[in-house]
């Protein structure tokens, strides 16, 4: 790190500048000039995605089309990393090699092998490697957490989530990596709703159930049903019970083929108290406890750059990060168990199966799919367990304890 005025001046570089890539551009942009973040470099093969790349043009920013080409001609002490799933172990890697920190975007990684890679460079370097699970970083999730850790809520017996986030097909075509369980050059890439958009939902289960303020609850043991509707090649909906080392039971369910849209919405049932959280009502996690009180932690979505102001004092070596990589492989163990309980997709039939266009973006969706799951959300049930759902069938239990590669079959 360099000295500026006294204080530290952390050099950034930001992989992937389109999509939520921008969302760094406009944080890096805005930042004061006294800030002591420095943005050295972009890297990006396609940046006129980026909104911002006249503004970074203007500032005299270098755009790469590659990290390695980056390194080739300068460096940085924190790498912001938003680039596709199967990218994050190299470009994680790389930027720790060099002597950079880093801040990953959800999730870690497609599979548990690659996880542990990163998180074993980043010992091995002692530099910090975040994970970009907003809420992790918001001060209505650390307050709920620490409540958890203190034994004010009790024991925890069943925490449930549902996300029904429609998807046209404009979103798997956006790029050559949406949808599909490997890259072209057959990187694990294990693209789908619990392992993309809606990650954090299944995440944030884990991680208000870690034993530590940095860390999450490890999964034991995991039962999914994976269907598919759209014409991709993994699954478009998601339903996964999940049993934690602590015999804590997590029920997740999640689609992309709903006619609308639903939550994030989560119930989160200890001995003492009952945590809800519903983004279509008031967006306010509130805790209604047994004996009457009541108890409001606030809005998750607030501070969602929290992530980036953490690990750039990380980089200067102020402090720890909310959400270290630790924290976020649970995860990605869980949608690893989950991908070898049914590692079959099952297809939804064609009779359900419905098509809205709109404005020639067509919308793929199945109908009853959204009652389905608010139903299962309310049951805590897989949609096998209902009895009524005819399409509807059970993976196969896989225990997680000792599990470290990504299909097991192939170890």
């Amino acid at each position: 790190m360099t000295r500026s005025g006294g204080s530290s001046e952390v050099r950034v570089v930001l992989i992937g500048i389109g999509g939520y890539g921008g969302a760094y551009v406009r944080e890096v942009l805005k930042a004061p000039a006294d800030s002591g973040v420095k943005l050295v470099g972009v890297v990006d093969p396609q940046p006129q995605r980026c909104t911002k790349l006249d503004e970074l043009k203007r500032r005299h920013v270098p755009v790469f089309d590659s990290f390695e080409e980056f390194y080739r001609c300068g460096s940085a002490d924190l790498a912001v990393i938003a680039s596709p799933i199967h990218c994050h172990r190299p470009q994680t890697l790389l930027a720790l090699a060099n002597g950079a920190a880093a801040l990953c975007e959800k999730p870690v990684a497609g599979t548990i092998q690659d996880a542990r890679a990163m998180f074993d460079a980043a010992q091995a370097a002692g530099r910090p490697l975040a994970i970009g699970y907003q809420w992790s970083y918001s001060d209505a999730i650390q307050s709920l957490k620490r409540d958890i850790l203190a034994g004010e809520l009790g024991r925890p017996v069943r925490l449930r989530t549902l996300a029904c986030w429609p998807r046209p097909l404009s979103y798997y075509t956006r790029n050559n990596w949406a949808g599909r369980l490997r890259s072209d050059d057959g990187a694990w890439v294990l693209d789908g709703p619990a392992n993309n958009a809606t990650a954090h939902f299944l995440h944030n289960m884990f991680y208000v159930l870690g034993p530590t303020r940095t860390t999450s609850a490890t999964p034991a043991t995991v039962q999914a049903e994976l269907y598919r509707a759209k014409p991709i090649e993994n699954y478009d909906t998601a339903a996964i019970r999940c049993r934690t080392s602590d015999d804590v039971e997590i029920v997740y369910f999640t689609t992309h083929s709903t006619a609308d849209g639903r939550g994030p919405v989560f119930c989160y049932e200890f001995d003492k108290a009952v945590v809800t959280y519903d983004h279509d009502g008031d967006k306010q996690i509130v805790a209604e406890f047994h004996d009457g009180a009541r108890r409001i932690y606030g809005d998750p979505a607030e501070g969602h750059m929290n992530k980036f102001r953490q690990a750039v004092a990380a980089a200067r070596g102020q402090g720890e990060v909310d959400c270290p990589i630790e924290a976020g492989m649970p995860q990605t163990l869980c949608v690893n168990g989950a991908q070898e309980s049914m590692p079959q997709i099952a297809p939804l039939p064609a009779d359900v199966i419905r098509t809205t266009d709109s404005q020639g973006d067509p919308l793929v969706w199945v109908d009853g799919l959204g009652d389905v799951l608010e139903a299962c959300y309310d049951r805590g049930a897989l949609p096998s367990e209902l009895g009524d759902v005819a399409w509807a069938r059970p993976g196969r239990a896989v225990d997680l304890r000792g599990y470290e590669f990504f299909p097991s079959a192939e170890r």
